[in-house]
């Protein structure tokens, strides 16, 4: 990997590049180690996001989404729920602006987890994001 510069801002740019070439039509890696260096590269990015980043939100959705295809895919409950938690963060950082298009991914990931584990309050808090 290239060096980076010290703007937290520039490597979260570079690390989504990364991003977009790991996931790009052309690359012949397994589809598996592919996802994971996805996630990998997302995770960074969130991590060199400041917490007042205006894309952190952004950082966070994209993580989340990642996880829980990976979630669907090789069955790891620690990938749904650390979607849920990226969620709920995205959630609340988002306040009112913008809050309604963020509401689909958390209640739907919440029901999947419901139907995996039958937690009834996981059904709660689906139906409620959706009030």
């Amino acid at each position: 990997m290239q060096q980076f510069s010290n703007n937290a801002s520039d490597e979260g740019i570079h690390l989504q590049c990364v991003v977009l070439e790991l996931c790009s039509l052309g690359n012949q890696r397994r589809p598996r180690i592919l996802l994971d260096e996805c996630i990998q590269c997302r995770h960074e990015a969130v991590f060199l996001c400041s917490e007042r980043h205006p894309e952190r939100e952004t950082y966070l959705n994209s993580l989340a989404l990642s996880l829980d295809y990976r979630s669907d895919h090789q069955g790891n409950s620690h990938d749904l729920n650390e979607a849920i938690s990226l969620y709920e963060e995205t959630l609340c950082r988002a306040g009112h602006r913008s809050r309604d298009p963020l509401l689909n991914n958390p209640g739907l990931i919440l029901l999947d987890r419901f139907n995996q584990r039958g937690d009834i309050y996981d059904l709660m808090r689906a139906i409620s994001l959706h009030w």
